[in-house]
């Protein structure tokens, strides 16, 4: 009892859906499929009793005009395999139009109002494999509209309106065997448009305006290379020379293009006695045959041009060529007009150029103002860097210390005024600069000579002429003790006055007179030898003898070069002095040296020159 309902419904069922399907489609089993053709029966949508096991639909010949979005999921139409919508005055698809058609293969759109190819709704039928657009005006197919179709193997766009494909349109169509083009407005393809048909057998390219010309060369090359058959083979509409051929008739070079001459300037200078150049540049596919003219002459490479003169034609380049014309030993009658003219199949070009022979070139008028304002520009920028340079070293000079134009570092045992030095200071200094003798030579001894100029007497310090005044006075009251088996110790000598400012140090050993008068000690009375103020300070000399001498009187100088004996000329290890000269430095003379280390000098600068100091 609980089945009859279910088979009264079913029974209802069947007998509504045969007389729907009887009176507005045709439902039957089609090539093994479940096939429903609803054409020309004035619908104006997809219909909605129609069985959700159907696998083909045909709605061909009706008013439909618009696809909106997910229409085949609400009407659960998700089985189909093959639609076709044929003249339904179509001229919308929305993007999700065809969302749940998985299993669609096959779709024919044509004969609608589609102006483009509507390639965001072929996102949603990944393994379509043939599509037809024909009898659409189509004006442009543009690039990538068919990325989304990778496993697509015919595509028809034939009886369009498409005058222009574009050079990435069919990109992604790897597996695209059969294309028609045939019957649109196309007269000529870009570049490598058909570089990704790479399985492509069978292609319509006739019944287009096609212009066989150089842009068309890249086409012809592709079809040759692959070998795609036709069925009817395209014909030429232009240029003239070679209309109503067809594509079979034609070789590559007969898609030319014609010349174009690139002339950047048609004057050429040259100087008398010089070679003149002329160059023609031209662009041309194929490449042009270039000839030269003068004068209605055609000159050839390597002819004579005159008794004395030769023309040298050389040319670099395919499809844009660069002509030479060379005339060796040009000539002030030379200057006139030469011809260069270019030719292929697609026609010729010819150009004028004028050559100036004169005694001298025109120099910077030959230049254009672009290479007068690059010439301008490199001056000045290579005059801001050398004054860049100039005011880098002003600087580094006056930043640079003041030198002493005499010696940089300050001279030894030379008292400044700001700051006057006691006289231990300067007993220290003296012993600092004491030549110091071998050990193998005799018993040594030690001098240093210093001929300074003294600062102004103060309280705090006396002065060496003071000084030598009370130690004369001194030595009449009590004996000169010389301690017994002392070493030898550097004593100083002063001499005054002396107004050099230069301190020159001796350590040169002589005869012993020489010695009497250069020795002096400050602890022990001084000796005027000679009344020149000379003093004598020294414990060697006493050392010699080992003996203590007491005097009340003033020895001479006989008995005092007794006690001394002989020295050797010059001990080893002995510092040099340094002397200052004007002018080029020189190696002053023994009797030079002497006047200097002398006080017999009538002023302080006689017996040396200032300026240069000389090492002896």
């Amino acid at each position: 009892m609980d089945l009859l309902p279910l088979l009264y419904a079913s029974a209802m069922f069947i007998i509504v859906f045969g007389e729907k399907c009887a009176d507005d489609c045709s439902c039957k089993w089609k090539s093994g499929k479940r096939t429903v053709e609803c054409i020309d029966r004035s619908l104006t949508g997809i219909p909605e009793w129609i069985d959700p096991e159907t696998q083909v639909l045909d709605t061909s010949g009706n008013d439909i005009r618009v696809l909106p979005s997910n229409i085949f999921i609400r009407l659960h139409l998700t089985n189909l395999q093959r639609l076709y919508l044929r003249g339904c005055h179509i001229d919308r698809i929305d993007n999700k139009a065809l969302a749940g058609l998985t299993n669609l293969v096959e779709l024919d759109l044509s004969n609608n109002l589609l102006s483009g190819v509507p390639g965001a709704c072929f996102a949603d039928v990944p393994f379509l494999r043939d599509l037809i657009l024909a009898f659409n005006p189509i004006y442009k197919v543009f690039s990538y509209a068919f990325k989304n179709t990778t496993n697509l193997v015919k595509l028809d766009l034939s009886n369009s309106q498409i005058s222009e494909v574009e050079s990435n349109a069919f990109q992604g169509l790897d597996l695209l065997e059969s294309l028609k083009l045939n019957n649109n407005g196309l007269s000529t393809l870009h570049p490598g448009t058909f570089d990704p048909l790479k399985k492509l057998t069978s292609i319509e390219l006739h019944d287009n305006p096609w212009v066989c010309d150089c842009h068309l060369r890249d086409m012809k090359m592709w079809l040759v290379k692959h070998n795609v058959p036709t069925l009817v083979t395209p014909r030429c509409q232009k240029p003239d020379f070679i209309a109503d051929k067809t594509f079979a008739d034609l070789t590559i070079d007969d898609f030319a293009c014609r010349p174009v001459l690139l002339i950047a300037s048609p004057y050429s200078e040259a100087t008398i006695g010089e070679n003149a150049s002329i160059v023609c540049r031209v662009s041309a596919i194929p490449p042009a045959h270039i000839r030269w003219y003068w004068n209605g002459r055609l000159l050839a490479n390597h002819s004579s041009f005159s008794s004395f003169q030769k023309i040298i034609i050389y040319e670099v380049g395919q499809f844009r060529k660069k002509s030479t014309l060379v005339l060796t030993n040009a000539q002030e009658d030379d200057s006139s007009e030469f011809l260069c003219m270019a030719e292929n199949r697609a026609g010729t070009a010819e150009g004028n150029f004028t050559l100036n022979v004169s005694l001298r070139t025109a120099g910077m008028s030959t230049l254009g103002s672009g290479q007068i304002a690059g010439i301008s520009a490199a001056l000045v920028v290579l005059i801001l860097f050398i004054l860049l340079i100039i005011l880098v070293l002003f600087i580094r000079l006056r930043r640079m210390p003041f030198k002493e134009s005499k010696s940089s570092a300050p001279l030894e045992g030379v008292p400044d005024n700001s700051a006057p030095e006691s006289a231990s200071t300067r007993r220290k200094n003296d012993n600092t600069e004491t030549t110091s003798f071998s050990e193998f030579s005799k018993p040594p001894v030690s001098l240093n000579l210093s001929y300074v100029q003294r600062p102004q007497q103060t309280l705090t310090e006396e002065t060496d002429y003071s000084l030598e005044r009370r130690v004369l006075e001194e030595s009449h009251q009590q004996p000169m003790r010389v301690p017994p088996g002392g070493p030898c110790f550097s004593s100083t000598i002063s001499l005054m006055p002396i107004d050099n400012p230069d301190l020159i140090r001796d350590t040169r050993r002589g005869s012993a007179e020489e010695l009497v008068a250069e020795y002096s000690a400050t602890d022990y009375p001084r000796v005027d030898l000679d009344g020149n103020g000379k003093l004598l300070y020294s414990g060697c000399l006493w050392d010699r003898e080992r003996t203590s001498v007491s005097v009340n009187t003033y020895p001479s100088k006989e008995a005092l070069a007794s006690i001394i004996a002989p020295v050797e000329p010059f001990p080893p290890g002995a510092k040099q002095i340094r002397v200052w000269q004007k002018g080029v430095p020189v190696l002053p003379p023994v009797s030079a040296l002497k006047r200097v280390l002398g006080s017999t000098r009538s002023s302080p600068d006689e017996g040396y020159q200032e300026g240069t100091g000389t090492d002896v």
